[in-house]
Protein backbone atom coordinates (compact mmCIF):
# COMPACT_ATOMS: atom_id res chain seq x y z
CA UNK A 1 0.00 0.00 0.00
CA UNK A 2 3.01 2.35 -0.19
CA UNK A 3 2.24 3.01 -3.84
CA UNK A 4 -1.01 5.01 -3.31
CA UNK A 5 0.58 7.19 -0.57
CA UNK A 6 3.41 8.19 -2.90
CA UNK A 7 0.85 9.16 -5.58
CA UNK A 8 -1.01 11.33 -3.07
CA UNK A 9 2.21 13.06 -2.09
CA UNK A 10 3.00 13.71 -5.73
CA UNK A 11 -0.52 15.09 -6.30
CA UNK A 12 -0.26 17.34 -3.25
CA UNK A 13 3.16 18.56 -4.31
CA UNK A 14 1.87 19.30 -7.82
CA UNK A 15 -1.15 21.14 -6.41
CA UNK A 16 1.03 23.16 -4.07
CA UNK A 17 3.41 24.01 -6.93
CA UNK A 18 0.50 25.01 -9.19
CA UNK A 19 -1.01 27.19 -6.44
CA UNK A 20 2.34 28.91 -5.82
CA UNK A 21 2.81 29.52 -9.55
CA UNK A 22 -0.69 30.99 -9.79
CA UNK A 23 -0.07 33.35 -6.86
CA UNK A 24 3.27 34.46 -8.29
CA UNK A 25 1.74 35.24 -11.68
CA UNK A 26 -1.09 37.22 -10.08
CA UNK A 27 1.14 39.50 -7.97
CA UNK A 28 2.47 41.63 -10.89
CA UNK A 29 -1.06 41.92 -12.28
CA UNK A 30 -2.42 43.03 -8.90
CA UNK A 31 0.39 45.59 -8.62
CA UNK A 32 -0.36 46.85 -12.16
CA UNK A 33 -4.08 47.07 -11.33
CA UNK A 34 -3.29 49.19 -8.27
CA UNK A 35 -1.13 51.49 -10.41
CA UNK A 36 -3.88 51.67 -13.01
CA UNK A 37 -6.32 52.65 -10.30
CA UNK A 38 -4.09 55.63 -9.50
CA UNK A 39 -4.15 56.64 -13.16
CA UNK A 40 -7.93 56.20 -13.31
CA UNK A 41 -8.41 58.26 -10.15
CA UNK A 42 -6.21 61.05 -11.49
CA UNK A 43 -8.06 61.09 -14.82
CA UNK A 44 -11.39 61.05 -12.97
CA UNK A 45 -10.35 64.01 -10.84
CA UNK A 46 -9.19 66.13 -13.75
CA UNK A 47 -12.38 65.71 -15.76
CA UNK A 48 -14.98 65.51 -12.96
CA UNK A 49 -13.47 66.92 -9.76
CA UNK A 50 -14.02 63.56 -8.05
CA UNK A 51 -11.85 60.43 -7.81
CA UNK A 52 -14.90 58.15 -7.97
CA UNK A 53 -17.58 59.76 -10.16
CA UNK A 54 -20.85 58.04 -11.10
CA UNK A 55 -20.44 58.28 -14.88
CA UNK A 56 -16.78 59.15 -15.24
CA UNK A 57 -14.11 59.00 -17.90
CA UNK A 58 -13.08 55.67 -19.37
CA UNK A 59 -9.44 54.95 -20.21
CA UNK A 60 -9.80 53.10 -23.50
CA UNK A 61 -6.08 52.73 -24.32
CA UNK A 62 -3.64 52.89 -21.40
CA UNK A 63 -0.52 52.62 -23.55
CA UNK A 64 -1.47 55.61 -25.73
CA UNK A 65 -3.36 57.38 -22.92
CA UNK A 66 -6.68 57.69 -24.72
CA UNK A 67 -9.63 58.70 -22.55
CA UNK A 68 -13.33 58.89 -23.43
CA UNK A 69 -15.36 61.34 -21.36
CA UNK A 70 -19.18 61.41 -21.42
CA UNK A 71 -20.83 64.74 -22.17
CA UNK A 72 -24.48 64.11 -21.21
CA UNK A 73 -25.48 67.71 -21.82
CA UNK A 74 -24.76 67.28 -25.54
CA UNK A 75 -25.55 63.51 -25.67
CA UNK A 76 -22.08 62.73 -26.98
CA UNK A 77 -18.61 61.71 -25.86
CA UNK A 78 -15.24 63.42 -26.06
CA UNK A 79 -12.12 61.35 -26.78
CA UNK A 80 -8.89 62.90 -25.52
CA UNK A 81 -5.46 61.74 -26.66
CA UNK A 82 -3.47 62.64 -23.52
CA UNK A 83 -0.22 61.32 -24.97
CA UNK A 84 -0.45 63.95 -27.72
CA UNK A 85 -0.81 66.89 -25.32
CA UNK A 86 2.12 69.30 -25.49
CA UNK A 87 2.23 69.94 -21.77
CA UNK A 88 5.29 72.19 -22.07
CA UNK A 89 3.11 74.82 -23.78
CA UNK A 90 -0.16 74.10 -21.96
CA UNK A 91 -1.57 76.47 -19.40
CA UNK A 92 -4.26 76.69 -16.78
CA UNK A 93 -6.35 79.83 -17.08
CA UNK A 94 -8.81 81.36 -14.62
CA UNK A 95 -12.32 82.45 -15.47
CA UNK A 96 -14.20 84.77 -13.17
CA UNK A 97 -17.95 84.87 -12.67
CA UNK A 98 -18.56 87.35 -9.89
CA UNK A 99 -16.77 85.96 -6.84
CA UNK A 100 -16.55 82.47 -8.33
CA UNK A 101 -13.35 81.35 -10.04
CA UNK A 102 -13.22 78.39 -12.40
CA UNK A 103 -10.18 76.93 -14.11
CA UNK A 104 -9.56 75.61 -17.58
CA UNK A 105 -6.68 73.62 -19.05
CA UNK A 106 -5.64 74.86 -22.48
CA UNK A 107 -3.68 72.28 -24.48
CA UNK A 108 -2.55 71.71 -28.04
CA UNK A 109 -0.77 69.05 -30.03
CA UNK A 110 0.84 68.36 -33.38
CA UNK A 111 -2.06 66.07 -34.28
CA UNK A 112 -5.65 65.70 -33.10
CA UNK A 113 -5.92 65.85 -29.28
CA UNK A 114 -9.72 65.95 -29.00
CA UNK A 115 -12.45 64.20 -30.97
CA UNK A 116 -16.16 64.52 -30.38
CA UNK A 117 -17.92 61.18 -30.77
CA UNK A 118 -21.55 60.32 -31.38
CA UNK A 119 -23.49 58.39 -28.73
CA UNK A 120 -22.13 55.04 -30.04
CA UNK A 121 -18.63 56.08 -28.76
CA UNK A 122 -17.11 55.17 -32.15
CA UNK A 123 -18.32 57.54 -34.84
CA UNK A 124 -16.20 60.70 -34.94
CA UNK A 125 -18.07 63.96 -35.54
CA UNK A 126 -14.99 66.17 -35.66
CA UNK A 127 -11.60 66.65 -34.05
CA UNK A 128 -9.27 69.42 -32.96
CA UNK A 129 -5.54 69.95 -32.45
CA UNK A 130 -6.27 72.05 -29.36
CA UNK A 131 -8.68 71.81 -26.46
CA UNK A 132 -10.03 73.80 -23.52
CA UNK A 133 -10.84 71.43 -20.67
CA UNK A 134 -12.89 72.64 -17.72
CA UNK A 135 -11.27 71.70 -14.40
CA UNK A 136 -14.09 71.34 -11.84
CA UNK A 137 -12.03 70.21 -8.84
CA UNK A 138 -9.71 71.90 -6.38
CA UNK A 139 -6.95 73.46 -8.50
CA UNK A 140 -4.11 72.26 -6.25
CA UNK A 141 -5.31 68.64 -6.41
CA UNK A 142 -5.91 69.00 -10.15
CA UNK A 143 -2.35 70.22 -10.71
CA UNK A 144 -1.03 67.25 -8.70
CA UNK A 145 -3.16 64.86 -10.78
CA UNK A 146 -1.90 66.45 -14.02
CA UNK A 147 1.72 66.23 -12.84
CA UNK A 148 1.26 62.56 -11.91
CA UNK A 149 -0.38 61.65 -15.21
CA UNK A 150 2.17 63.33 -17.43
CA UNK A 151 5.24 62.39 -15.40
CA UNK A 152 4.36 58.74 -14.79
CA UNK A 153 1.85 57.50 -17.35
CA UNK A 154 1.32 59.67 -20.43
CA UNK A 155 4.64 60.69 -21.85
CA UNK A 156 4.38 63.04 -24.82
CA UNK A 157 4.51 61.39 -28.23
CA UNK A 158 7.56 62.14 -30.26
CA UNK A 159 6.79 64.50 -33.17
CA UNK A 160 6.57 62.82 -36.54
CA UNK A 161 9.11 63.76 -39.15
CA UNK A 162 7.69 65.23 -42.36
CA UNK A 163 9.57 62.67 -44.48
Amino acid sequence: MAFPDSNRRKQRACLALAAAAFVLTMLPQARAAAEDDVLQQAVNYIFTGSTEPQDGPEIVDRKSCVVVVPEPKFKRYARYYLGRFKMDVSRISKKYSGHDVSHELEVEGDSVVLEFLKSDKKTVDYGFKSAHIALPGNIDRTEKALALIFAEYCKAEKPRTPF
